[in-house]
């Protein structure tokens, strides 16, 4: 590399470190935006606390490179684009689970590979969050709706999961409709015979789908409280 496209570099780097859009859009400095993504990805990678990664993420580096993506999806065409990847994945890390799912279905449908530290695709890892943050929301009494139905739906008729992370929404949906007050799956909390149907038709499912589903007591639970409900 000559001295003037060292300095060309530098300079195009300092103006994206700037939220300079137009040096972002510009084709020819594709290579330089990526050469920033990897610099910020690193800084990202090299704070110890996770509080303040999500506070990176959502105030630094998604207004940063949001912009490129914006353009990209505006453009039309497809490529392989690392910082649409990121982005992507940062929107479900800081929970902005309404952009992060219109986002990850363009992902999925143009076949963006995750980033490289991500061992799975853009489908497995977006079921994993929103569950894993339904779970978390529903253990403190929070709403999950409507991002658990919106990806249930995905995860039911689009996405083509491996058998044990589905059954894994088909139990959680299931546990879910048998909630108690105090937020734990129980039978007996149930009067509605439609409502334990419906939950024992889905731990059905989660069973059929992994025999390893452990749903086997709770089916057996639904089964003596509709006995009790249609003797009483």
């Amino acid at each position: 590399m000559g001295i003037r496209d060292f300095q060309r570099r530098h300079d195009a780097l300092r103006e994206i470190a700037r939220g300079n859009h137009e040096v972002m859009a510009s084709p020819d400095s594709l290579h330089v935006q990526l050469i920033a993504l990897r610099q910020d990805v690193e800084k990202l990678r090299s704070e110890p606390q996770t509080g303040q990664r999500i506070l990176m993420k959502r105030d630094t580096l998604l207004p940063k490179w949001r912009p490129y993506v914006d353009r990209y999806l505006a453009a039309g065409e497809v490529h392989q684009n690392p910082i649409f990847s990121y982005c992507t994945v940062w929107l479900f890390d800081v929970g902005n689970l309404g952009e992060a799912l219109r986002w990850v279905d363009i992902a999925i449908e143009q076949q963006q590979a995750t980033p490289e530290n991500i061992k799975r695709d853009f489908a497995h890892f977006a079921a994993d969050a929103v569950l894993e943050w339904a779970e978390r929301e529903a253990a403190v009494g929070h709403a999950i709706e409507p991002y658990f139905s919106q990806t249930f739906e995905r995860v039911r008729s689009h996405w083509r999961l491996n058998e044990a992370l589905t059954a894994k929404w088909y139990k959680f949906a299931g546990l879910f409709l048998l909630r108690d007050d105090k937020g734990e799956p129980r039978a007996t909390a149930v009067a509605d015979v439609q409502t334990l149907r419906q939950a024992d038709a889905l731990l059905a499912e989660a069973e059929r789908l992994h025999r390893h589903a452990q749903v086997k007591t709770h089916r057996q639970r639904i089964a003596a409280r509709l006995r009790a409900l249609n003797e009483a």
